[in-house]
């Protein structure tokens, strides 16, 4: 597990480094499922942090304050936040000059000598930050730093909610439960679940929806094949009986009056578990409309693709003042897609919401050409970001996944990591396939909702596959109405409730068919 990191090392550009992580792309799933047959789920716990998202985890390295070395090694502290700016920087410019050599057919010899150039300087940049943090694991104290997270600190991680790591290995499936204020993993065996089971849950997902209207880019809503033998229905209750009810007998959670008394939970998914919706487990159908049946009866579920992503505390530092600036971007009429009539019904919602709102707390802020540049640099300003677009997972390069914007171009994964904002806000992905991942490289979570977190954002609304033009402007509707008419300045930290909240009225209204409601998902803080 300690040669994954190395393996992606950091001086490779993002390509590289998830093409040679999936050579060991399940490794610590059964290294996981080793320290629990030897009786140590912390350890489990510690294996599955270091050994999953881990181009993520060094990106988020990169921007990291490091304020106990700080103290005790002021040099060394701004020598390595200076080797870490100059490093993402060279990454970031490395991987447009690759993107745009991608694009074009011959590189004349001063272009390939420059390719050359950036990457040279990339490697010696990440060969210097190697040498400093050997330095720096020689200070007495500091042997761990940047390395593998002991549990006794990655339990602080659950400051807002317990977080649940579903393990899906080949030998064995398990919950691995982490509290706060609890100094040991409640581990929770899943017999009646298997690696292949999760697995074939995954196939069904893909045959009920239908691989043709999957993998298109061209519409946000997608109608699912029929088949016989096979229904929403078996799937979700195959989830609640395997996996989410023995989670919740352990906690011993019972069903609350009221959605606002209800608990948060961090789903935290590897392997097949990734693919599956989760956050809709439970008994449906007449017989089981009462309470007590499905998992949104018992909590509100976020998902998270590491424990370590929970890490900042729950109140900012900075209270933020002043208005709450919301950018909306639409679909542009230049991306070459099929026209989307939802898209100017969603924002109009979102205008007369703010305009009825009990106080002015709201400023919405608008596109005027709807390009990739406009987009990154009103990003950086604004608090909060609405994307109600054509989106798309690109299955070939996932890091080229992105946002569909003028002139025919993505706002992609590589696009948003190397945007730098102040931490905290929401971003509603109202577009397709926002939050699916790579099949290839599940746990590496390369999708765009993770981007938006790296990127600074506290939450994400994001989708697990196509979504219909249709709800979405419902389901925004719903969820900013309860966050901007609270009186107050709205607060991201409620959108996961929010949502929740949202899907239940809309489904309470009328019969949506599932595969319309469950792509919706909250993912973050």
């Amino acid at each position: 597990i300690d040669l994954l990191p190395q393996l992606a090392w950091i001086g490779l550009s993002l390509k590289d480094r998830y093409s040679v992580l999936t050579q060991g792309a399940n490794v610590v799933l059964e290294a996981a499922a080793a320290a629990l047959d030897s009786g140590l789920p912390e350890t489990a716990v510690e294996w599955l942090e270091q050994g999953r998202s881990i181009v993520w985890g060094e990106l988020f390295q990169l921007r990291s304050s490091y304020e106990e070395l700080s103290v005790a090694h002021p040099h060394h502290a701004r020598r390595l936040r200076e080797l870490s700016v100059a490093l993402e920087h060279a990454s970031a410019t490395r991987e447009k000059s690759l993107v745009l050599s991608e694009h074009t057919s011959s590189l004349t010899h001063p272009a390939t000598e420059s390719l050359q150039q950036e990457a040279d300087t990339h490697r010696m940049l990440a060969i210097k930050r190697d040498k400093l943090l050997q330095e720096i694991q020689h200070f007495p104290g500091f042997e761990q730093f940047l390395l593998r997270k002991q549990f006794s600190r990655l339990r602080a991680s659950a400051h807002s909610g317990l977080v649940v790591i579903l393990n899906a290995a080949q030998s064995r499936c398990d919950a691995l439960i982490v509290l706060a204020d609890m100094d040991h993993v409640i581990h929770v065996p899943l017999p009646n679940f298997t690696f292949q089971r999760s697995a074939g849950l995954q196939n069904m997902v893909e045959k009920l929806l239908g691989h043709a209207c999957v993998i298109r880019s061209d519409d946000r809503k997608g109608d699912p094949a029929t088949l016989r033998g096979v229904s929403w229905e078996s799937l979700l209750y195959t989830l609640w009986n395997g996996v989410v009810k023995p989670v919740l007998d352990a906690l011993a959670f019972s069903v609350r009056d009221t959605a606002g008394e209800l608990s948060r939970i961090f789903w935290c998914p590897t392997g097949p578990f990734v693919f599956l919706p989760i956050h809709a487990a439970g008994l449906y159908g007449i017989q089981h409309s009462e309470p007590g049946h499905k998992v949104s009866d018992f909590v509100i579920s976020s998902y998270v693709p590491t424990v370590s992503i929970l890490t900042s505390p729950p109140n900012s530092p900075v209270v933020p003042s002043g208005d709450l600036r919301l950018l909306a971007v639409r679909q542009p009429s230049s991306d070459g897609l099929l026209h989307l009539s939802g898209v100017a019904i969603e924002l109009e919602h979102i205008r007369k919401i703010i305009r009825s709102s009990p106080s002015a707390q709201t400023v919405l802020q608008e596109l005027s050409t709807g390009t990739v540049e406009e987009v990154l640099s009103l990003m950086k300003d604004a608090d909060w970001v609405h994307f109600a677009c054509h989106g798309t997972q690109d299955a070939k390069n996932p890091t080229e996944s992105g946002l569909c914007l003028a002139d025919g171009r993505r706002l992609k994964i590589s696009d948003i990591v190397a945007l730098s904002r102040p931490h905290g806000g929401l971003a509603f992905l109202s577009a397709c396939e926002t939050a699916t991942g790579d099949e290839g490289l599940s746990d590496e979570a390369i999708h765009i909702a993770v981007g938006m977190l790296f990127a600074g954002y506290g939450g994400v609304v994001g989708t697990m596959w196509s979504i219909s033009d249709k709800l979405a402007p419902e389901v925004a509707w719903e969820l900013y109405a309860q966050l901007l008419w609270t009186g107050t300045r709205p607060d991201y930290r409620e959108a996961a409730r929010a949502l929740h909240d949202a899907i239940g009225r809309v489904r309470e209204r009328r019969n949506v068919p599932f595969h319309v409601w469950l792509p919706f998902i909250h993912v973050g803080l």
